[in-house]
């Protein structure tokens, strides 16, 4: 189970934030002496002493293997300036390399410690005029029962357990809904199991 920071904890705990998760990667570069560092966000950063250049890129679906263990997970960075792609056919395709990634939050880049870390190794690469495709070996970090559940915008984690711990309500209403609203009806909002801020989809945490 994912254990948050002190200061991730009480962001994640707020029900609303001028702050943002910012996942981070860092790609390891054979002869370079500072490994690539990018930021999917729209500025660079400074965290942990260095700088993370804002790129777009992007995590797709697990792949399998036909008894349904994961195999790979693929990372696409965007290759619109083929900035990427030099270092791939540079250094074969980058292959054995460590991708490590991380999620940090904007509004505590002074903790040096992620609030998560991930380390990959490559397995193969590809290219084309708009990804470089990084697939990354995910034996041991995926199948680990991790992230424990799954958080949504506009849906309390603790519906089914009403009147539970989590939810701490002991009055007289006899359902809810799993709404904010609900929540705030009953006085409880501050236990509400759902996140507002984040976008619509959800995350795991």
């Amino acid at each position: 189970m994912l254990n948050l920071s002190v200061a991730g904890m009480l962001e994640k705990s707020q029900l609303s934030s001028d702050g943002v998760w910012l996942l981070l990667v860092e790609v390891e570069i054979p002869d370079l002496d500072e490994p690539l560092r990018l930021v999917r966000n729209n500025e660079d950063i400074t965290w942990n002493g260095y700088t993370w250049t804002a790129f777009n890129f992007k995590l797709g679906d697990i792949t399998e293997d036909n008894k349904g263990r994961p195999q790979s997970v693929p990372l696409q960075i965007s290759n619109i300036t083929q900035s990427v792609q030099a270092y791939v056919e540079d250094n074969s395709g980058l292959t054995g390399q460590t991708v490590t990634l991380r999620v940090v939050h904007s509004q505590h880049l002074d903790n040096t410690s992620p609030e998560l870390e991930e380390i990959f190794t490559v397995q193969s690469t590809t290219c084309d005029s708009r990804w470089v495709t990084f697939y990354l070996g995910c034996e041991i970090s995926i199948q680990r029962r991790f992230p424990a559940r799954r958080v949504l915008k506009s849906f309390c984690a603790w519906r089914d357990q009403y009147k539970g711990i989590e939810c701490g309500y002991n009055g007289s209403m006899a359902e809810c809904d799993g709404t904010l609203q609900s929540c705030r009806n009953r006085g409880n909002s501050s236990r509400y199991g759902g996140e507002p801020s984040i976008p619509e989809g959800g995350l795991y945490a």
